[in-house]
């Protein structure tokens, strides 16, 4: 069984609200678990699942992104629920804000890493808003569970001119009995402050750093701008780190346009080498035609088999793409990707569909992946989508059905993601939040008014409500 977490809103129902939900499967068409997640009076929630520690179990973590009546964003709600029974452990922190050791308040959770072991309960994660990567630390206080931001911290500097830097993963490995945090950003210039369109963004290349996780500090000078613009996901596997990359903006065009300088990258832990693996077409490879798309999302599995989405909008905000599958090992000398991966034997197509949210997540225990494809959820193998079975729809998922316009907001992976095991005979690993490419305004509205937003997911959903 592999399960996933998912967050909804639906503006099409009042007023507008969220839910969160765990969507399972065995290898069969995913199905809601019967009984789980919660309802919230927000349009823009996110959750991870974690590890509670002391001896507590997992625990569901769930971040409700806010901002106030001029568009800017200010500190989120975060409350903890117990996912065996669903109640809720530690309250929303509705009127204080969780804060830095200087005062700034947290503001916009991108994704976790919750390790198992001596550091369970400590959850590392990025902070998109702020730049910066922090711990919150989970715990019991006599018959209550607490959850507390600690001092430490990492602010991201961006190095490129007039840019700003935006945290977006973690991932957390031990090295020779010393625990180290690898974090990577995003660093952009838009101006307009707030604007969707893709023209007013100037991408650089994106942050690598590498800190102690005892208390955040850099282990290795830098920051180091080393990876491909537009990064948006980290990942462990046999002793390397794997950064995916747009390369650039998120385009919607006719002619379709993507951003050659998209990469898979492979990440030396102990220097931070960084070696280019694959990339789409360049302009010289005019008959590459699978190959002239954004690098969209890596799904590594334990064997080493490595799932790739790629895609880019047309000027009607209709994405088409490819899904591709090949060894990781097979992933090398900065090669066109369809030269060393094959696209898989059906569904290998994605041809004009709707939707923002595009993902690929590791299905481990059932050999397969989870395809976040537009505003459906599947389960895919090398065959394509897994035989016998169905994609589910938001209003599904959510269970809202057909009220309102329930959409997808996002993805992780939850239990039993924390058993994961990156290679045979490896120890456990952490529990990732894996979550694709995730558009910025879809990270954060500051900036952006309410009515902005909703014709923001209305192009891209071709939803009218």
């Amino acid at each position: 069984m592999s399960t996933v977490i998912a967050t909804f809103y639906n503006f099409g129902i009042s007023p507008a609200a969220g839910r969160v939900r765990l969507i399972s499967s065995s290898g069969s068409t995913p199905a809601v678990v019967s009984g789980s997640g919660a309802n919230l009076a927000t349009t823009d929630p996110i959750a991870f699942y974690f590890n509670g520690g002391s001896s507590i179990g997992t625990r569901v973590l769930i971040v409700e992104r806010r901002y106030d009546s001029s568009f800017v964003q200010i500190f989120c709600y975060l409350s903890v629920y117990d996912p065996s029974n669903w109640t809720q452990t530690v309250a929303p922190n509705l009127t204080t804000p969780y804060q830095y050791s200087d005062n700034t308040d947290l503001l916009n959770i991108y994704s976790i890493n919750s390790p198992d072991g001596a550091n369970a309960g400590t959850l590392f994660g990025a902070d998109y808003s702020a730049g910066r990567v922090f711990k919150l630390v989970h715990g019991v206080s006599g018959a209550a569970e607490t959850l507390t931001l600690a001092s430490d911290y990492y602010q991201l500097t961006a190095t490129g001119s007039g840019a700003s830097a935006y945290s977006v993963d973690t991932v957390f490995n031990t090295e020779s009995s010393v625990d180290y945090i690898y974090a990577v950003a995003q660093q952009y210039a838009v101006s307009p402050p707030g604007s969707s369109d893709p023209s007013d963004y100037t991408y650089f290349n994106s942050i690598i750093v590498k800190l102690s996780a005892s208390n955040l500090a850099s282990v290795v000078d830098g920051p180091d701008a080393t990876l491909a613009p537009n990064v948006f996901e980290l990942q462990l596997y046999g002793g390397n780190l794997y950064a995916a990359a747009l390369g650039g903006p998120q385009w919607n065009s006719t002619p379709i346009v993507w951003n050659q300088a998209s990469r898979i990258q492979r990440v030396t832990p102990a220097n931070l080498a960084v070696t280019n693996l694959v990339r789409p077409a360049n302009s010289s490879e005019t008959t590459a035609n699978d190959d002239k798309f954004d690098i969209r999302s890596l799904a590594i599995l334990s064997d080493g088999t490595a799932y790739i989405l790629t895609g880019s909008y047309n000027g009607s905000f209709a994405f088409s793409g490819r899904l591709w599958v090949a060894e990781i090992g097979d992933l090398t000398g900065d090669a066109l990707l369809s030269n060393v991966a094959q696209l898989l034997t059906n569904n290998a197509n994605i041809s004009n569909v709707f939707g923002y949210l595009w993902a690929l997540l590791p299905a481990d225990d059932i050999s397969k992946v989870w395809g976040m494809l537009g505003d459906n959820l599947g389960i895919y193998d090398v065959d394509g989508i897994a035989s016998g079975t169905s994609a589910v729809s938001a209003g599904t998922a959510s269970e809202w059905g057909a009220a309102g316009s329930p959409t997808f907001n996002a993805i992780a992976l939850a239990m039993p993601a924390i058993t994961r095991r990156l290679k045979a005979g490896t120890a456990p690993a952490s529990i990732k939040s894996v979550r694709g490419f995730v558009h910025p305004l879809l990270v954060s509205r500051a900036g952006v008014k309410p009515e902005d937003f909703e014709a923001f997911v209305k192009a891209y959903t071709a939803k009218k409500y």
